[in-house]
């Protein structure tokens, strides 16, 4: 059975999902109607808070955080399918992308409530999911780099070269971003931008796997021991 559906679904389904749910709340006048990838819009969470909306993004979230579990687990046996040889890497790959979609789970899960324990529960579990989820896309795109410098990657150099580039753009982003939030008093205005350009990158990073898990033919058998009585 052909798996190369998890990643993209692991990709498109947030990614479609906030977009469909930010024109909603702009037709319902919960926000502004403005491009969110530029100054002065709207944050991810605003977008959620709100009914009719509000029923789109979890029912997109929600799926996805349990996407990201069973595609953290998958990738892990990819990598091993590979050649990959840091067991330690991976296994450190798996708890942190499956704590990340845990975060994300609850991050929705409470959005719309009102509150400071549930304040407080969104910010752990988008802290979670930004971190947790940048660490394992880190960790898996240093196993693939290390088996194709072994020749054992057989997938086009475009697409773990993909890799590289997106973990190494949400570096470059979250550092500007820090740096902003410390030195730049105006920070505000371009912290939600930051917020979008982030989590697109961070969902492009399972979009290229798609097509890595395709080119590699990476796929699951069932079978049974034993003969039926």
């Amino acid at each position: 059975m052909r798996l190369n559906f998890i990643p993209l679904a692991t990709a498109l389904l947030p990614a479609v999902g906030v977009h469909i749910s930010h024109l909603m709340a702009a037709y319902q006048g919960h926000v502004s109607w403005c491009f969110p990838y530029f100054p002065d819009c709207v944050s991810i969470s605003a977008i959620g808070r709100h009914s009719p909306e509000s029923f789109v993004f979890r029912a997109a979230i929600m799926p996805t955080a349990v996407f990201m579990m069973i595609y953290w687990k998958l990738s892990a046996e990819w990598l091993k399918t590979l050649g990959a040889q840091g067991a330690r890497l991976n296994r450190s790959m798996v708890w942190f992308g499956v704590t990340a979609a845990f975060g994300l789970f609850i991050y929705a899960s409470v959005l719309s409530e009102v509150g400071q324990l549930y304040s407080l529960q969104r910010r752990v579990g988008m802290t979670l999911f930004y971190i947790l989820t940048y660490l394992a896309q880190l960790l898996m795109t240093v196993q693939i780099a290390s088996v194709a410098r072994m020749g054992g990657v057989g997938m086009p150099a475009l697409i773990f070269r993909s890799h590289i580039a997106i973990t190494s753009a949400i570096a470059v982003l979250g550092a500007a971003s820090l740096l902003s939030w410390a030195f730049y008093d105006d920070y505000r205005r371009y912290e939600d931008a930051f917020e979008w350009v982030l989590t697109l990158l961070i969902l492009a990073h399972p979009f290229v796997t798609y097509f890595a898990w395709r080119n590699t033919g990476f796929q699951a058998r069932f079978t049974v021991s034993g003969k039926p009585s």
